[in-house]
């Protein structure tokens, strides 16, 4: 197959972007809370060492790890199956800006004016691939868009890596078909600096070096669910902003107070749930 030479991209923003290593950061448009913490920490902690996070703009894992790169103060490259003036899904339109504001790109292989196409998006992966040195897929359920990235990225003789989950989630299948194949394993960023040979320490904050990636949920309740609304969803990302805290930290609370019902997952964010009063006995 062949792919399109990077001046051959149609582009908004900056390209190219800063000379350093480029990380794809790819997975499931449906992810466990687990594998969005994992995205959002990745892409911040690659960021932040100086790595341009590259993804597709996409729902899930995609957008978390956009949306980490853009916490941890980087460079992140949104590669589009459609036209770069046609912003897919349009609920990320503003995550699209955010990106365009900090520097990024969006970039696309199709002219302008192309909408939304199913054989589109196979041919973008192959140019996250192509565009990056490193390809990390975080949860892949079997048959998923992202693994036709890691195979793009082996056919181009890119290094793939990625991360181990649950032995009892779907989501769990591709990632852990890849490492029994040979994949990397990721634990934290410095597994993925040092695939990308990058010398940059990891800061030592709660931010950008943990000793290892997951879920840190805090007991009770918080001032979280005042932060949301009925309708407008807000990412962890934009949560953890707000409150000054770790995503991984926000993410377990969510999920604890989604358990609990007090917030519901709508499309790629949280809003605060609705309860009906309950009639007197």
């Amino acid at each position: 197959m062949s792919l399109p030479e990077e001046a051959g991209l149609r582009t908004r923003g900056r390209w190219p972007p800063p000379e350093g290593p480029r990380a794809a950061i790819v997975g499931s448009r449906r992810p466990s809370p687990y594998g969005e913490a994992v995205a959002e920490q990745l892409g911040a902690h690659l960021a932040r060492a100086g790595v341009i996070v590259i993804s597709g703009l996409a729902l899930g894992i995609d957008a978390a790890a956009h949306r980490g790169a853009l916490l941890g103060g980087g460079v992140t490259v949104a590669v589009m199956g459609t036209g770069v003036d046609i912003v897919y899904p349009a609920a990320h339109s503003r995550l699209a800006e955010e990106i365009l504001a900090a520097g990024g790109a969006l970039v696309s292989q199709f002219p302008d004016g192309t909408t939304p196409r199913r054989h589109n998006f196979p041919a973008r992966n192959w140019t996250m691939a192509a565009l990056a040195d490193v390809v990390v897929v975080v949860e892949a359920a079997q048959g998923s868009g992202a693994l036709i990235t890691a195979d793009a990225a082996l056919e181009l003789h890119k290094e793939v890596m990625a991360v181990p989950g649950s032995v009892f989630s779907p989501l769990s299948v591709g990632t852990h078909g890849l490492i029994r194949d040979g994949a990397a394993l990721v634990q934290n960023a410095r597994d993925v600096l040092a695939a990308l040979g990058a010398t940059q320490e990891v800061l030592d904050d709660p931010l950008s070096a943990p000793k290892s990636l997951g879920i840190a949920p805090l007991p009770g309740r918080d001032g979280i669910v005042s932060h949301l609304s009925d309708v407008l969803a807000l990412s962890a990302a934009e949560i953890a902003r707000k409150l000054q805290l770790p995503v991984a930290e926000v993410l377990g609370r969510l999920t604890a107070l989604e358990l609990d019902g007090a917030v519901r997952r709508h499309h790629d964010g949280y809003v605060r749930a609705l309860h009906k009063d309950k009639k007197p006995a």
